[in-house]
């Protein structure tokens, strides 16, 4: 018999009470394959304190809806944080490279390749995701109050897995139509253009080369300017900015 008499599935209940930031911590990709393994042989699957984002508050919820001791998060999985946490890309040098946009669970990255990328702030849930793929070292994780009201919590939780169930139905509804899109592109094409577009070369990575060399060009400029300004050599560094102007010039041509 089910730990909860609700005839909401089990797995919805639990989901409901995670903080949706889709964060991976708990090692499972997303709140909702976590609710899932909790749910799982009517709630006596994964322990309930793997959540580190929701912390001991989540636990506690999760406790009193299956009926089980509300145990410490579990430090293997991290540390409860003292604070609301969100992203924030230092603008000025972002390369545009739209890996932080990809990694992003809930859309709240925007930008364009080769433009700037901004975070909204409403809508980040804190993930960090976006912290790794980043080539440049360009976000930072910024501290806000937390949100200790309980309806504002579920409603700051709830906009989020909204957002995230749109991202992975457009993800979806984006790789059916890439998939769909060179048939239709080819049969279009006279045999010359269909020879010339087969053979066109994939430039991404050339171009996120040129952006990386660009902005390690700008970073070694600005140190020379500091160490000059300080009366310090800068011999290294002159020649470290001789080859990335170098590697740039390569890049362009």
């Amino acid at each position: 018999m089910p730990l909860s008499s609700s005839r909401i599935p089990l797995a919805d209940q639990i989901e409901a009470l995670l903080p949706q930031t889709q964060c991976g911590k708990c090692l499972h990709p997303g709140c909702r394959p976590y609710a899932e393994a909790m749910a799982a042989n009517d709630g006596h699957g994964e322990a309930i304190n793997h959540c580190v984002p929701g912390g001991a508050d989540t636990i506690a919820d999760l406790a009193a809806l299956l009926h089980t001791p509300a145990l410490p998060l579990d430090p293997a999985y991290g540390m409860e944080p003292s604070a609301r946490r969100i992203a924030f890309i230092r603008e000025a040098e972002c390369i545009g490279c739209t890996k932080c946009i990809q990694a992003c669970p809930v859309d709240a990255i925007v930008g364009a390749a080769k433009l700037m990328h901004t975070v909204i702030t409403d809508e980040c849930t804190g993930c960090d995701l976006c912290i790794a793929p980043c080539p440049v070292d360009c976000i930072d994780m910024h501290e806000l109050p937390k949100i200790t009201g309980k309806a504002e919590k579920q409603q700051h939780a709830d906009r989020a897995r909204k957002r995230y169930e749109f991202r992975n139905q457009r993800l979806t509804r984006e790789k059916t139509e890439k998939r769909a899109a060179p048939t239709l592109a080819m049969s279009s094409l006279a045999p010359a253009e269909t020879t010339a577009a087969t053979k066109a070369p994939d430039n991404k990575s050339q171009v996120i080369a040129a952006a990386l060399a660009r902005s390690n060009l700008k970073k070694a400029e600005r140190k020379r300017l500091a160490l000059q300004e300080a009366g310090e050599d800068t011999s290294d560094l002159q020649a470290t900015i001789a080859v990335l102007k170098a590697e740039l010039e390569k890049l362009a041509r």
